[in-house]
């Protein structure tokens, strides 16, 4: 439960925009139409967002003032949304079947009682199987809604029996759970009772002034009777989240109808984001695609591009042989040339590499076919012979100049080394495969969708790779609110049976009693991530349909141009062997070294540089996974960390990600492969064996003097250093310590050598490896300088792709862009509202988030319940932020005076209960808060020993 109560805090911190992070976790409706605009290309003003989705979805309570911001309660309540829908479902169905089993028909026979009307399953059609009511991974289990009610009746009247649903009654449990604001909105709460009118039961008094019953029906009907628009269905569907919303029966509506009124709507445009393109969304239509299309290109850079350009961007002074390098003209000539050669680089880079994969990717994008969308699909497929096949067979130069013949693109094989001419047939088969993907493509957007529909065989197999990602983010999203539900169900079942009916606790509410069972469960971990727990979990699809993992394409990019010089250094060696051949077969063969001296070092060198390459390009998968499951769990800072702030300002940095990773890996395997060839070298060579064999006993010497003396320390330290830091025999301890100091002044020169060597060969190793820093924290920094800047990019790209494709974040664009096409017809105040106390009983430890206005709030009208100590103590760890916080959890009761009865009932007796009660759980409080275990919580997640209660 801490890791989801860190990970919403997580998702806070990515959803704000501002130039400062808000502790408090709130989101303002500028972070939620900037997140429209960038995810989805939806063009909507604060303003709108502050009358639509803020109105609808940030409680009836907010003052004016407060009107635009949603706080972190709020968002769960949100995302409880699809949760909440299917449970009633789970609900209503366990109540037929426990009508069928007791009401067989004449024939004995019981009756269907989960078909439609065309006689299908409607549950095993979101699965394809029949679904269960308990145990399901992404189905809440039947009685989640029953088991909230019944903490919410119970901890508010006493008991858990169904009620009429008064306006007194929902004033209680308001107040009961610090909503005081809410609580004095009479209109409000009326409105809440009238959503809940037509659920009365058959057996319940007629009559227009009946009031409703508050029962888990009636309950679950208020919870979801403003969101039936969202389409369960849709989590299952290989669709995007915006075609779930805006394309629903066969429409394509490019622009966002917003309701206000029964009849009156109005249109909010979206604009052209080049989706084809978007490499912080990933809304291109394939990765494969993109990826090959990006390596390609850099290939082709090095074959075609890389070679003489001629007279091309030559200065006059640099042409001229006479003049001095030394000399002051001679030198500002190097500076200009310089300055000319790399300008020429990068226009080179910038217009032929930028228009040929602008070019390549027309038509490849997740949005709907078109007739222009088609044909830029034909020409696509046109760029890409181009760039792959035609220089592959077609032997030329483009822009020649210079007598040299050097031209700015050369084809000639003539002129081509052997690894160069395997690169082109790796181009070759890029093509293929491009080629293919883009038939793909065509082949989708001219079938009409309808008939894709209906086969699903077929869909599968064409339909976009993005796509599919994006239908495993709805499934991971599902996995994780039920796996929250769980927990926090988890959580009060522990509560109870650590203060449940045998305890003197037993009056006090559930949410006291999970409060503390939370605070002990805050340091349960669970180890994830890995190598082999990555590559499995992406083999079973877990790491996305349950992880909610979305890989960012740069860092693919890089893994595919990382593999490719794997499969180039073997061409190389090629080369380099055919090489040493002409040097043995000239006239130096007679003062050369056996052959055999060569080829060892040679060939252990390029095995250690293979395999430094190969190790690299599987790791970046691993280590970008643990990166992100540390974010999400808050092992990384996020929102109360002053470092996330680096990580969040200059995130076009992410460019950098592809090139450092490619060039990273052929630096680092170079300098392997140097140093391995040197080392091996030097132990063949013939005179410097005698060296190598004196070294090598030396090693032997120093060794068995370590492991005697290691030896010894074991039989010495069973006898004198038994347990950490204190000494059984302080005189024998002393005396040893002095003849380790001594010894050890020899010893640990080997120590040392060993230790430079291991660093520089990690130096070099690190060189490749820019998602994790080499260098510890604060040791990368000189003054305002950072050594190291790449894991710090390597992240930023990351969590770009976090802040737009984590699961959750996923859900909530989805309930956004149903709020502003619906209006009202989609999410209300009163509606929020019942939601909002199903979180609050479900999870209480999100409270300590709760934002409201203090000004329209009496206090003087309240009194402190029995549990208010445990909440009130709970949320008082302030979150820090910018904005103001509910007063600590005062969980007060109203006065109702017209009950007479209220205090005539209370005896002595019951009150010395209540008291000594009180009195117990301030102690048990008191001697949590003052363990030595609060220390290894995460900041802000420390609970203070309570002040005494007053009785």
């Amino acid at each position: 439960a801490i890791a989801d109560l860190k990970e919403l805090e997580y998702i806070s911190a990515l959803h704000q925009t501002g130039k400062n992070l808000r502790t408090d976790a709130s989101i303002r409706a500028d972070d939620i139409a900037k997140f429209l605009m960038s995810r989805y290309g939806i063009k909507v003003t604060e303003d709108e967002v502050t009358e639509t989705i803020a109105k609808g979805f940030g409680g009836g309570g907010l003052s004016e003032d407060d009107g635009d911001t949603i706080d972190l309660t709020e968002i769960v309540s949100i995302l409880l949304i699809p949760t909440l829908l299917k449970a009633e479902m789970s609900l209503h169905r366990n109540h037929l079947e426990r009508e069928a089993i007791t009401s067989k028909n004449s024939t004995g026979e019981r009756p269907s009682i989960h078909n439609d009307k065309s006689g299908n399953d409607v549950w095993a059609s979101l699965s394809g199987r029949p679904r269960a009511l308990v145990g399901e991974e992404r189905w809440p289990d039947y009685d989640l809604i029953g088991f909230v009610l019944n903490m919410i009746l119970a901890d508010v009247t006493g008991d858990d029996e169904p009620k009429p649903m008064t306006v007194d009654l929902l004033k209680k449990i308001f107040v009961f759970y610090g909503e005081h604001d809410v609580a004095e909105n009479e209109n409000l709460l009326k409105e809440m009772i009238s959503v809940a009118s037509c659920m009365k039961n058959a057996d319940e008094e007629e009559g227009a002034d009946a009031d409703p019953t508050l029962n888990q029906f009636t309950f679950a009907h208020c919870l979801t009777d403003d969101v039936r628009r969202y389409d369960v269905k849709s989590e299952n569907s290989l669709s995007t989240n915006f075609s779930d919303v805006f394309e629903q029966d066969g429409e394509q509506d490019h622009s966002l109808t917003v309701t206000t009124g029964e009849s009156d709507s109005r249109k909010v445009k979206t604009v052209w984001t080049a989706p084809a393109v978007d490499y912080a969304v990933d809304t291109f239509r394939s990765r494969s695609y993109v990826t090959l299309l990006w390596v390609n290109w850099a290939l082709f850079f090095y074959v075609y591009m890389s070679g003489n350009s001629g007279d091309l961007g030559q200065l006059n002074c640099s042409n001229d042989v006479s003049i001095d390098v030394s000399t002051p003209s001679g030198f500002a000539c190097s500076i200009a040339q310089g300055i000319v050669n790399w300008l020429l680089i990068m226009a080179k880079l910038v217009i032929l590499g930028a228009c040929s994969v602008l070019f390549c990717s027309m038509g490849h994008s997740v949005t709907p076919s078109s007739p222009l969308m088609i044909v830029l699909s034909v020409l696509s497929m046109g760029c890409i012979c181009v760039i792959t096949f035609v220089p592959a067979f077609m032997q030329d130069k483009l822009l020649t100049s210079g007598e040299d013949g050097g031209a700015l693109v050369n084809t000639e094989r003539d002129e081509k080394d052997g690894d160069q001419i395997f690169l082109i047939y790796v181009m070759v088969v890029f093509g293929i495969l491009l080629l293919l993907l883009a038939l793909q493509n065509f082949i989708e957007r001219i079938i009409p969708a309808r008939y894709l529909d209906t086969m699903p065989f077929l869909k599968k197999i064409i339909s976009s790779g993005t796509v599919k990602m994006e239908s495993y983010m709805k499934q991971a999203s599902s996995f994780k609110m039920n796996q929250m539900i769980r927990n926090a169900r988890a959580i009060h079942a522990v509560a109870e049976f650590e203060h449940g009916a045998d305890s003197s606790s037993s009056k006090e509410s559930s949410y006291g009693r999970a409060l503390l069972a939370f605070n002990k469960k805050a340091e349960t971990l669970e180890e994830v991530g890995g190598c082999c727990w990555t590559w499995k979990r992406m083999w079973n699809r877990k790491l996305y349909t349950e992880d909610g993992i979305w890989l960012n394409n740069r860092m693919v990019q890089g893994n595919v141009g990382q593999l490719v010089l794997c499969l180039y250094l073997i061409p190389f060696l090629q080369y380099v062997l055919g090489l040493l051949e002409l040097f043995y077969e000239s006239f130096l063969v007679d003062i050369a070294p056996a052959r055999w001296r060569i080829l060892v070092p040679l060939a252990l060198a390029f095995t250690l540089s293979e395999f430094n390459a190969l190790k690299l390009a599987t790791s970046y998968t691993p280590s970008s996974v643990r990166t992100t499951l540390n974010f999400r769990s808050g092992m990384i800072g996020s929102l109360h960390n002053q470092e996330f702030q680096k990580v969040r300002h200059r995130v076009d940095d992410a460019s950098f990600i592809f090139g450092a990773m490619f060039w990273g890996c052929l630096f680092s395997s170079i300098l392997i492969l140097i140093v391995s060839l040197l080392i091996f070298g030097l132990i063949c060579f013939e005179p410097f064996l005698p060296i190598f064999l004196q070294v090598i006993a030396t090693i032997i010497g120093i060794g068995i003097t370590i492991m005697s003396k290691t030896i010894f320390l074991m039989f010495v330290r069973s006898k004198i250093h038994k347990r950490a830091y204190y000494r059984s025999n302080p005189a024998a301890s002393n005396i040893i310590g002095v003849i380790l100091d001594a010894w050890s002044l020899g010893i640990t020169t080997l120590y040392i050598l060993k230790r430079m060597v291991f660093l520089l060969f990690a130096s070099f190793i690190f060189v490749g490896r820019i998602d994790i820093p080499f260098l510890a924290e604060g040791a990368d920094h000189v003054g305002p300088m950072t050594l190291d800047m790449f894991p710090i990019i390597f992240r930023k790209d990351l969590l770009m792709h976090e802040a737009h494709r984590h699961p959750y974040l996923e859900r909530i664009g989805v309930m956004y862009m149903l709020k502003l096409r619906h209006g009202d017809g989609f999410g209300t105040a009163a509606g929020t509202s019942w939601r909002l106390l199903f979180t609050f009983a479900l999870l209480p430890w999100f409270r300590k988030y709760r934002i409201r206005s203090d000004d329209n709030i009496d206090v003087e009208k309240f009194k402190f319940s029995q549990d208010s100590a445990a909440f009130k103590d709970f949320v008082s760890a302030k979150a820090g932020g910018l904005r103001g916080r509910q007063s600590l959890a005062t969980v007060k009761e109203t006065e109702d005076s017209n009950d007479e009865d209220t205090e005539e009932q209370k005896t002595i007796a019951s009150l010395k209960k209540k008291i000594e009660s009180l009195m117990e759980e301030n102690d048990m409080l008191k001697m949590m808060g003052g363990t030595e275990e609060q220390s290894v919580l995460p900041p802000k997640a420390v609970i203070p020993s309570p002040p005494s209660i007053a009785t």
